[in-house]
């Protein structure tokens, strides 16, 4: 080290035009890095869902589910596969292993949906990726009139949708409100078995009636022309004019419009759309991973901006992230450069010079901005966990430096002597030590950086910030520092060190407790087991820290079997409760006319101080709508998307009357779990269905097939399109089903026809029985073997306590021998994270250890070195208490980085002592010597540290990362500094053999 601080010293010009380059260099890089919320983590989990309209949740599963299941079963790196076949649709999610790029995990599983035989009437496959903070969409917007939604609905399909297709980045368009207007064509039951009509004969009439054949050529005076059969329909007038003819029994010729009813009706192609309670169309984007997501929505608002939108049409930005990201980001560089001029506020107290402060505070913007630079060159985004990463960072970065500058300013001061050795031989003292501590400090973070699962994902990029800096950071302290002290404080006028007041009471202090060492050890003990006992298990535990939200939504499940006029009605029910709320605004609901579920989500003023309070006050006003089966209203955002309270276990066996045996004991434990609310299953209640058992022997009697039969009730109940109606400029669908409100009972049902193979009308009920029976509302496979998956919502913010009560209960039960049963969601991801966050810090420990023997050479000095970072939990734990923080991942990141600064300031006395020990010193003398010299600087770095992450630990804004991380820092480094500058001399010199000093050799 001292060769490389002496080609420094004699390079000085070299090293001193680095520091430009590295500020204009992070800079660009500032302004150029894309801007996230969160880090772009792919988090393992890829969803299909193939529609299967009309399809039984047994048939979906049959059909489809069992074909997905085999092939996502032999997908490389996947986990686990869950299937789920319910009415009209299949789901299946495919768990891949963390390192699997989810890229190519897509890419995989489209090619593999692609081979499938799916049925006819399967509808296209979509796929949803999960992301972080839950919500994919990166931006909504609504638009709604004051009377005509046709004409913002074209307005939205044909001139706005068009123009943001084509923006960079965007990697889908979603829309909910969309009608397209089609020809429905309902026939009437009993008028058909009148006139001995049958689908088949309508089907036939109007296909026939609706057609443009060419019949060949023919010359006429020299002349070739061709010849057309045209005959279209081009109006409702012309459906209900085609002629039906009977097949049976007297002739007879009718109209459509005699059996039939036609109209030209709006149907939505997705969800129903209301906004502030009016029909309306939204529609939102999907950013890719990794995208300019504030970049791309600034340019979806220009784009808006330049549109010619009729001054009547009402536009509402529904959900904005780039706000959120913007406010996040702003507020951490906020708080970056508020704890820098806080660490450079607490150096000059110290030094009290300004040229020395200036010199130790260089490090600040050359760490920081060479992070920046880094974080460009790897390819990472600005989001809140690599500046969290860099507000950490600010109070140590400096520490190195302020160990150097005080040893240079002590050492110029008390010499008459003062040249470029003088400052050599100053730097190089410290050298050692602050080498050791920053090699330290790292080994801290790297395990963090290795840490698997999504926990490890998120926190990758804040231990990689961390590391940079601090690299840079000892490279300034040991190149830049000493080269701008030879510029500026070899003219410093010479003055005797005297020792100072704090000096004076910590020699008085460390000389009594140094006789007193095993009362001084035991006191400390006892705070530190008292502490712990006393407080830690009220704390409680939590994934992670729930951020303020101001973007709620409430969630309507309506029993099965409403209709989509009674969920619209209750859906208004919600509107109206809100819209009479004066702090709400933005209210959004989208209907789904498949499930009739609702979703009503709005936006609470930021004028509304105690909002959780005011939310609860809103849900006992929505008690009043008694209709829905469940009603949840639940905060939008956070970094898993609201997750942060779901409790969900999987119940799996290879029987599945003891599986669902064994959900009904589970399900009735957790209701009894105080702090855990809306307990259900996956299976739901069964519901009722008309099954049709068709008899053989009949069908072949009637020359007829199931599937024929089959095939044509699907489209008399479910409609089939039949032709096309070109009308003006708009080609129309021809929509031909069977009437159902005139369906009353089975026997209805029993009378309709259907045309068998020699076209002759046959009856339902003479080729079959009707039965009403009560089936299950959805199938469940886990890598192909049936499972049910238990659900509860946590309403206890201190979530690992609730879990942790659920477990122990669940732990009780009798089950059912060969059942099996885990946890997914964030109650495995919180169990993961805190063991592999555990296995972090040990591993840290060890490795801190090690760093530690490499450089003392020996193994008992760096074991009385990690004897100060078990007091850093005092701190910590009464820091978590006071601002009422329950034990989360930041809070465990946190200690993590204690183990460095704690350690770091330990190695500063320790390497002091045993230069003094060198020297000839006894072992009492050296440790009181060493400590009155390295009190300033050990006191400095911690209350600069401090004092840098202060701004974090007070602030509301700066993410669910900071307040507790920095809490558990400032308490933590309060109590280690003021114990280890007592603790450590003490067990130093109890492990430590007294030396002679030179004077007796």
């Amino acid at each position: 080290m001292k060769r490389f601080i002496h080609f420094t010293m004699k390079n000085a010009l070299t090293m001193i035009l680095i520091i430009p380059l590295f500020i204009a260099g992070g800079i660009y890089s500032l302004k150029t890095l894309h801007m996230e919320k969160y880090p772009n983590v792919d988090i393992p989990y890829l969803t299909v869902i193939i529609p299967f309209q009309g399809a039984s949740p047994e048939q979906a599963m049959n059909d489809i589910g069992k074909q997905m299941e085999r092939a996502f079963l032999k997908l490389e790196g996947r986990k686990n596969v869950y299937t789920n076949g319910v009415t009209n649709a299949v789901y299946s999610t495919i768990e891949f292993d963390m390192t699997m790029d989810m890229k190519e995990a897509e890419r995989l599983v489209r090619r593999s949906v692609d081979s499938l035989q799916l049925p006819k009437l399967a509808g296209e496959p979509q796929y949803e990726l999960t992301r972080p903070g839950g919500n994919p969409m990166s931006f909504t917007m609504g638009i709604y009139g004051p009377e005509k939604i046709d004409e913002v609905q074209k307005f939205v399909k044909d001139t706005i949708l068009p123009r943001l297709t084509v923006i960079e980045g965007i990697s889908d368009l979603e829309w909910s409100g969309i009608t397209e207007r089609s020809v429905f064509i309902r026939l009437l039951p009993q008028k058909l078995i009148t006139n001995g009509f049958t689908f088949n004969d309508v089907r036939e009439a109007i296909v026939a009636s609706n057609l443009s054949v060419p019949t060949g050529d023919i010359t006429i005076s020299n002349e070739i022309l061709p010849v057309r059969i045209n005959s279209t329909l081009t109006s409702i007038e012309d459906i209900k004019n085609v002629k039906l003819f009977s097949k049976e029994g007297e002739y007879t010729a009718k109209t459509l419009g005699e059996v039939a009813e036609v109209t030209d009706e709006s149907k939505y192609t997705n969800n129903i759309t209301r906004i502030n309670g009016k029909e309306g169309v939204s529609f939102s984007i999907i950013t890719e991973g990794g995208a300019d997501v504030v970049g791309i929505i600034d340019q979806v608002k220009k784009e808006m901006d330049s549109l010619a939108i009729p001054e009547d049409y009402k536009v509402e930005i529904l959900h904005d992230q780039s706000i959120e990201i913007n406010q996040s980001v702003h507020s951490m560089l906020r708080e970056v450069f508020l704890g820098a001029f806080m660490t450079v506020l607490i150096t000059l107290l110290f030094l009290k010079n300004i040229r020395s402060t200036f010199i130790a505070v260089i490090s600040i913007p050359v760490s920081i901005f060479a992070s920046f630079l880094w974080l460009k060159a790897m390819g990472y985004t600005l989001n809140i966990m690599t500046l969290a990463g860099i507000a950490v960072a600010v109070g140590r970065v400096v520490d190195d430096s302020i160990v150097v500058i005080e040893n240079i300013f002590r050492r110029v001061r008390a010499s008459k002597e003062r040249d470029e050795e003088l400052i050599e031989q100053a730097t190089s003292e410290v050298a050692t030590a602050i080498t050791s501590s920053t090699i330290t400090t790292i080994a801290v973070f790297l395990p963090l950086a290795f840490v698997p699962g999504i926990v490890g994902g998120f926190f990758k990029p804040l231990a990689w910030t961390i590391v940079i800096s601090l690299l840079i950071s000892l490279m300034v302290a040991v190149t830049i520092v000493p080269i701008l002290s030879k510029v500026f404080l070899l003219k410093t006028t010479p003055k005797l060190s005297h020792e100072n007041v704090l000096q004076k009471w910590y020699r008085k202090s460390l000389t009594w407790t140094l006789h007193h060492r095993l009362i001084t050890l035991f006191a400390a003990l006892v705070i530190l087991i008292g502490t712990t006992v006393s407080i830690a298990p009220k704390l409680g535990t939590t994934f992670l820290p729930q951020e303020k939200v101001n973007n709620f939504k409430v969630e309507l499940t309506m029993e099965n079997g409403t209709s989509l006029e009674k969920a619209t009605d209750v859906a208004s029910k919600v509107e109206n409760i809100l819209l009479n709320q004066k702090e709400i605004n933005l209210i959004h609901t989208v209907i789904n006319p498949q499930s009739k579920n609702a979703t009503i989500s709005f936006v609470v003023n930021d004028s509304v101080k105690e909002l959780y309070e005011y939310v609860s006050n809103l849900q006992l006003q929505l008690t009043t709508i008694s209709e829905p089966k469940e009603m949840k209203v639940s905060g939008i955002g956070g970094i898993i998307g609201g997750a942060e309270n779901k409790y969900t276990l999987v119940v799996n066996g290879t029987n599945l009357e003891e599986i669902k045996r064994a959900s009904e004991q589970i399900t009735a434990a957790l209701k009894k779990v105080q702090g855990m609310e809306n307990v259900t299953t996956s299976l739901e209640a069964e519901v009722p269905e008309i099954i049709v058992d068709l008899d053989d022997t009949k069908l072949a009697e009637k020359r007829m097939m199931p599937a024929m039969v089959a095939q044509n009730l699907r489209a008399l109940i479910n409609g089939d399109v039949v032709t096309t109606l070109q009308a003006a400029d708009e080609i129309k669908e021809v929509n031909l089903g069977l009437k159902m409100d005139e369906m009353t009972s089975l026997k209805d049902l029993g009378k309709v026809q259907i045309s068998n193979v020699m076209g002759i009308p046959v009856k339902l009920n003479e080729i079959g029985e009707l039965k009403r029976v009560h089936n299950i509302t959805s199938i469940s496979h886990l890598n192909g073997e049936e499972y049910i998956m238990v659900y509860g919502t946590i309403t206890d913010e201190k979530i690992g306590d609730v879990t942790a009560q659920a477990d122990k209960m669940i732990n009780k039960l009798q089950l059912p021998e060969n059942i099996s049963y885990y946890k997914e969601g964030v109650s495995a991801s919180m169990d993961d994270g805190f063991r592999d966050l555990s296995i972090a810090i040990g591993i840290s420990i060890f490795l801190v250890y090690l760093v530690l023997v490499f450089t003392f050479k020996e193994g008992k000095a760096p074991f009385v070195i990690l004897f100060a970072i078990p007091f850093s939990v005092i701190g910590a734990v009464i820091g978590l208490y006071i601002v009422k923080e329950p034990i989360g991942m930041p809070a465990m990141i946190g200690l993590l980085m204690l183990n460095g600064i704690v350690v770091t300031n330990a190695i500063v006395l320790i390497d002091k002592v045993k230069q003094f020990e060198r020297s000839g010193m006894t072992k009492q003398s050296a440790l009181v010597e060493a400590g009155v010299i390295r009190i300033r600087p050990i006191l400095m770095t911690a209350i600069a540290t401090m004092g840098a992450l202060v701004p974090m630990a007070i602030s509301n804004e700066t993410g669910m990362v900071s307040k507790s991380l920095s809490v558990v820092v400032i308490g933590g480094l309060f109590t280690s500094t003021f114990l280890t500058l007592f603790i450590v001399p003490i067990l130093y010199s109890l492990f430590q053999k007294n030396k002679k000093s030179l004077s007796h050799i």
